[in-house]
């Protein structure tokens, strides 16, 4: 015969003829602080179990104005760099004793609006959020009413928010660099979302380094419209095309390089001995394509840990320390998908 599930903590108390308090504490993962007896501990979980009792933590939340669960909202979840940083942030908040919420906003910022109205309404402590990266004023006025925050990778300039974002200059110069130093000056940049911070940096990164040697750039950045394989196939296209065609490309995302990828192949090109490529963000696959591909590495696991370690501070009122927007360095890993010209 079925148990009648039991209501309310009074009553599982009585079943086990122990008080509510050391049924509370051990429902509450707070056997060993208050040194319950292990089994003890065994009695009452069984027990819970065995009537159908859990603990109601919305109204524990309610109650301390506190619900242990973060939000997070990414553009692109289907990106392997926003899934890495989502693991990472998952797995800070669980040493932590938080759960997460995890939203995709599908690079819209009405619907990033929306994801952190609702997030606010299911009680989050705080939210960490890689935005679309074209507007701000909805986070800020957030943000400002008292909401922690901490942005991740697409930055905003000027907005007093803690962020983490990748060197983004420092590894687009270097990738820059690179191809120059084997001997690459038609180099083709091709960008991501224009307006996002991210996309200006390495721009910025890319002209820099080919204006170090005095070549001129304007003609090879391409423009896009977002850090996808769609865009990046469809610009590539349109240079392969082209006469003359780069000796390389520069893909400013892990999407866009694979995109590339796919042009080169419709040509009937291949990587290095026709096209040099190298991509902003290492992924797992970069190793193990036909070519393995050389990157600019962004660390992401440590994106997504500074991340939550930042919104903890704000969480518990502790005091920021002074440096509010960090750039997580990056590393340039070398492979085999580059010529040098002059060999």
């Amino acid at each position: 015969m079925t148990q009648k599930p039991t209501t309310n903590i009074r009553e599982l108390a009585s079943k086990l003829n122990i008080s509510v308090t050391t049924v509370s504490r051990v429902l509450n993962g707070k056997a060993r602080q208050y040194r319950i007896s292990r089994k003890t501990e065994k009695e009452v979980r069984d027990a819970a179990r065995e009537f159908g009792y859990f603990p109601n933590q919305f109204a524990r939340g309610l109650k301390l104005d506190k619900s242990d669960t973060l939000g997070v909202i990414v553009p692109d979840i289907s990106n392997p760099f926003f899934a890495e940083i989502v693991m990472s942030i998952e797995q800070e908040s669980k040493n932590n004793g938080y759960s997460v919420l995890i939203g995709n906003s599908g690079e819209d910022t009405d619907q990033e609006k929306t994801l952190i109205n609702h997030f606010i309404s299911k009680k989050v402590d705080g939210i960490v959020i890689a935005p679309v990266g074209i507007s701000s004023e909805h986070i800020e006025r957030r943000f400002l009413s008292g909401i922690p925050f901490v942005i991740v990778d697409r930055t905003f300039p000027g907005l007093n928010i803690p962020t983490i974002t990748s060197d983004n200059y420092g590894g687009a110069y270097t990738a820059t660099l690179h191809l120059l130093e084997n001997n690459h000056h038609k180099i083709a940049c091709i960008q991501g979302l224009n307006e996002s911070q991210p996309n200006i940096e390495r721009v910025r990164g890319y002209t820099d380094a080919m204006r170090s040697y005095n070549i001129p750039e304007e003609d090879l950045i391409i423009t896009g419209d977002r850090f996808s394989i769609e865009s990046g196939y469809k610009q590539a296209h349109q240079l392969l095309k082209g006469k003359p065609r780069p000796t390389a490309f520069f893909a400013l995302n892990n999407l866009i390089a694979l995109g590339i990828l796919r042009a080169v192949t419709e040509f009937s090109l291949s990587i290095p001995e026709d096209i040099s490529l190298i991509s902003f963000d290492e992924q797992t696959y970069s190793a193990f394509l036909n070519t393995p591909m050389t990157t600019i590495e962004q660390n992401k696991q440590e994106i997504g840990k500074i991340a939550v370690e930042k919104l903890i501070m704000q969480m518990d009122k502790k005091e920021m320390d002074s440096q509010l927007f960090l750039h997580v360095q990056t590393k340039l890993l070398k492979r085999q998908s580059i010529k040098n010209l002059k060999e």
